[in-house]
């Protein structure tokens, strides 16, 4: 017997209510994949309490602000040219404790410095350091500074890996870096800051940031610093002398 129009009207529905439930749970589910990825992939930290807002004074008219990153017990890793022949270096944590610092070790040609944060019994720079990883072309890190003594996050795109041909922090002798190229706003004070990547490793430390071109700036590869760190007690970081260099002008 012909089916009518009715009778194919009725089919059809009944055939869409069966399929309907199992495309909608194909679909939440392909949604849900999208969204944790997505999500994995740009979630920014919301603050890393293992890098911290550095000043220092003494050499210079007025005070310099940096950034530096816990990377030992009681160890803070940073620029060299912010501390150089300052007489007072101080360390400020996101939670607002302030420690008094002295560098162990620093190197005028990489611009990097080691600090060791000098505390009596009743205090104590309790923050989980942050570990070292290599820098990946292409990838995702997360550029870590302090404006007004907030701590700032923002995404940036590591643009290349190489070796940066430049000056030492006074300007007098040519050097080479491992560097990176990164795609990032860097103002004055953030010198030091560290990039992040998704694991919540360290893998460089700006440096420099260029004035022709917008956002592009440098940071030296995280690796350079293993030797500044061999100049470092591993036993007893507190009894060893500071490292004294002249100021930068």
């Amino acid at each position: 017997m012909p089916k009518t129009p009715t009778d194919l009207l009725a089919k059809t529905k009944r055939l869409r209510f069966r399929e309907t439930p199992k495309t909608l749970f194909v679909f939440a589910c392909l949604s849900f994949l999208c969204l944790t990825l997505f999500a994995n992939h740009d979630r920014a930290p919301r603050d890393l309490l293992g890098v911290v807002h550095i000043n220092s004074t003494g050499c210079k008219s007025a005070p310099t602000q940096t950034v530096g990153t816990v990377i030992g017990n009681g160890l803070v890793l940073t620029v060299a040219h912010g501390v150089a022949g300052q007489k007072s270096t101080s360390i400020t944590t996101i939670s607002g404790q302030v420690f008094e610092a002295k560098i162990l070790a620093i190197d005028t040609e990489l611009d990097l410095a080691v600090l060791y944060v000098t505390t009596d019994p009743a205090s104590k720079l309790d923050i989980e350091p942050i570990k070292f990883a290599k820098a990946v072309a292409g990838s995702t890190v997360y550029f870590v500074a302090y404006q007004d003594s907030l701590q700032v996050i923002q995404p940036a795109k590591i643009k290349r890996t190489l070796s940066i041909k430049t000056q030492d922090i006074y300007l007098e002798t040519r050097v080479t870096r491992p560097g990176i190229e990164v795609d990032a706003k860097v103002v004055v004070g953030n010198s030091g800051g560290p990039l992040i990547n998704n694991n919540g490793e360290i893998v460089g430390i700006i440096w420099s940031t260029s004035r022709t071109f917008k956002n592009r700036s440098w940071a030296t590869r995280i690796e350079a610093a293993n030797e500044l760190l061999s100049r470092v007690s591993a036993t007893n970081p507190s009894t060893q002398s500071p490292q004294v260099v002249a100021c930068v002008g």
